[in-house]
């Protein structure tokens, strides 16, 4: 145990093409690095997933309804069980993601806060949602470094739309 508090966080993300891949690793070993976070008793849906079942390797799983119900609720449950939520968001178009956006507003309506990581190049102007539903919105460069325990709100200064 850390000599200091340390928060559970789930950590959504996309891994769904290379950069989004990209994204959400280096977004993972920064949080694996921060005092601030309890890695091992947080969330990454990826480490999740039903059966161990690998959609990238079966397509298929996508039509099941058993694994799409399975996974929807054991992300939930993973959101309802951690302290915040950390969302790896890349707004350019062919990467973001609606289902890291839906994880947001859910933690958003629990009242969690809400840390949204942006790729350290972005220059891309973000919808008003997530830019003013996040408590904060940081870069990758912030993640290992930045103070999960008091995710004080601050205002985004980007553009949105």
């Amino acid at each position: 145990m850390n000599e200091f508090m340390t928060k559970t966080a789930y950590i959504a993300s996309s891994w769904f093409n290379d950069e989004q891949t990209a994204h959400m690793n280096g977004g993972v070993a920064a949080i694996k690095a921060n005092p601030t976070v309890d890695f091992d008793n947080s969330y990454l849906p990826l480490a999740h997933q039903y059966k161990g079942l690998d959609t990238m390797k079966n397509p298929e799983l996508l039509s099941d309804t058993e694994w799409q119900l399975a996974t929807f609720n054991g992300d939930v449950q993973g959101i309802n069980n951690t302290d915040l939520v950390i969302a790896l968001y890349d707004p350019k178009q062919e990467n973001s993601d609606p289902g890291v956006l839906w994880e947001v507003g859910y933690a958003y309506g629990l009242r969690k806060p809400v840390i949204l990581v942006l790729p350290d190049a972005n220059e891309i102007p973000l919808n008003l949602m997530p830019a003013i539903g996040a408590t904060a919105i940081i870069h990758v460069k912030d993640l290992a470094d930045y103070n999960f325990n008091f995710p004080n709100y601050d205002v985004y200064k980007g553009q949105v739309y």
